[in-house]
């Protein structure tokens, strides 16, 4: 028999120390508005005005000409930003949020649905043209069969699959050409048929049995030449093949190409006596304040208490975020200085460590300051996140070049190289090596395919074909 030992349960008080990290709203305020994008604090900030009514916009608009930001205190935040003491500017507009307005972009669908307009049809016809325009994919494919666009058709509108194609060849003969088409071989041979008036009979004829029968070897030419023979002479066939080399598989992807979107620089590069400097853009930095209540009006009310000190918080967090940007930048131009004046060849390795040991901050500091901040440099408007970049050692053992130099080097190589004959990637890596660059040839070709270059028998391809 199994004897039972009773549990004993006792409570008991324990006093121990230890050390954990805790973020503050403050700061979990601070480190959100850091990594935030110009546009989305200027959303942060609009939702701010709506929901807190004792903060509020200065109604002053700024030159492009910038003063550097004060350091951040570690008393109160400052109730506005006047300290800033940006000169006003003279706007040609007389409305204070006027910013220019982006074209509107107009879709392929909009533009054949345009031509379809223009055209004699009955609206049984045009109906069904437009059907099959709303089914085109980005690129101008059309990448469903009729028999399913069919199948979705209603019986009582009595529709066969002749109706249908009757639509699809309205469509085909529209602007760009090749668009409707079913896939590459008939885009091809779409475009073909609307230069045929122009085309020589023997080479049109040559041009569409290799778009029709070889479109899966267009890239290779001793291939066409060898199922062609017989068939067509060597000469006609490189002429029917560079031909076909300047059509345009895709006739869609010219309207489906983001619109530019605007983007309002963080910071701007100056040029001083000596040297480059970097200082806040004024258009870019937002005019709060507090709406000025005596403080007995706000203790009467503590609702007004709590949104004031909401109101604080949020001011002390955009300008500690102005302040470390402007610092980071600072930081930044003072390592580039040559990259300023002499291009992306003269680009530094420098990474996330290095700064935030310069500045004594963390490297996740460093990287919420430079994701979607940019400066309006020399070379265009770039991103502060493009100026870090990793070394790559010469032979001699010394880092003193950056991978986006070399990147450069090698886009420059090509742009230099005869069109006739062009650098092999082995070529490319043998000059670097002679200069001293060690580095592997897949490496050279990573960074040729970074730079959207084409490899060589592609290049030499094109060149003959006078593309």
């Amino acid at each position: 028999m199994e004897t039972i030992v009773p549990m004993l349960t006792r409570q008991s008080l324990d006093l121990r120390q230890q050390q954990t990290l805790v973020l503050t709203p403050q700061l979990q305020q601070s480190i959100k508005v850091l990594q935030l994008s110009g546009a989305e604090l200027e959303q942060e900030l609009a939702q701010a005005l709506l929901d807190n009514p004792l903060l509020e916009r200065l109604d002053v608009q700024t030159d492009v000409a910038a003063e550097p930001l004060p350091e951040a205190a570690s008393g109160e935040a400052e109730s506005s930003w006047a300290s800033l003491e940006f000169p006003k500017h003279q706007g040609d507009s007389d409305d204070p949020d006027w910013t220019p307005e982006s074209a509107i972009a107009q879709d392929l669908a909009a533009y054949l649905s345009e031509q379809l307009g223009l055209l004699r049809l009955s609206d049984r016809d045009r109906a069904l043209a437009q059907l099959l325009i709303d089914e085109l994919d980005d690129n101008g494919y059309l990448p469903v069969s009729l028999e399913e666009v069919l199948d979705c058709l209603p019986d009582e509108l009595d529709i066969d699959e002749s109706d249908l194609r009757c639509a699809l060849a309205q469509v085909q003969s529209l602007d760009p050409a090749g668009v409707g088409a079913r896939d590459l071989a008939e885009c091809l041979d779409l475009q073909l048929m609307q230069q045929a008036q122009q085309l020589e009979p023997a080479l049109l004829d040559c041009a569409r049995y290799l778009v029709r029968e070889h479109v899966g070897i267009l890239a290779s030419p001793s291939q066409l030449r060898q199922r062609c023979a017989g068939r067509y002479s060597a000469e006609l066939v490189e002429r029917a093949h560079h031909l076909v080399l300047k059509l345009d598989p895709k006739p869609g992807r010219a309207w489906t190409q983001d619109v530019s979107a605007y983007v309002v620089p963080d910071v701007l590069l100056i040029r001083g006596k000596d040297n480059w400097q970097a200082a806040l853009n004024p258009l870019a930095v937002p005019r709060l304040q507090l709406v000025n209540l005596h403080d007995y009006e706000i203790e009467a009310h503590p609702a007004l208490l709590a949104e004031r000190q909401k109101a604080t918080g949020l001011l002390r967090s955009v300008n500690s975020r102005f302040v470390t940007i402007l610092r980071v930048a600072q930081a930044i131009v003072q390592m580039q200085q040559d990259f300023f004046t002499q291009g992306v060849s003269a680009l530094k390795p420098m990474q996330l460590a290095d700064l935030a040991a310069e500045l004594d901050l963390h490297e996740s500091t460093i990287s919420r300051a430079t994701r979607q901040k940019y400066m309006q440099t020399p070379h265009g408007v770039m991103e502060l996140k493009q100026f870090f970049t990793v070394a790559l050692a010469s032979a001699d053992g010394k880092a003193d070049l950056s991978a986006a130099s070399v990147r450069a080097q090698i886009a420059q190589m090509i742009r230099d190289e005869s069109p006739a004959k062009p650098l092999s990637d082995q070529q490319i890596t043998d000059l670097l090596q002679a200069q001293g660059l060690t580095l592997a040839r897949r490496t050279v070709a990573k960074y040729r395919e970074a730079e959207g270059l084409a490899p060589a028998s592609q290049r030499k391809m094109r060149a003959a074909a006078g593309v």
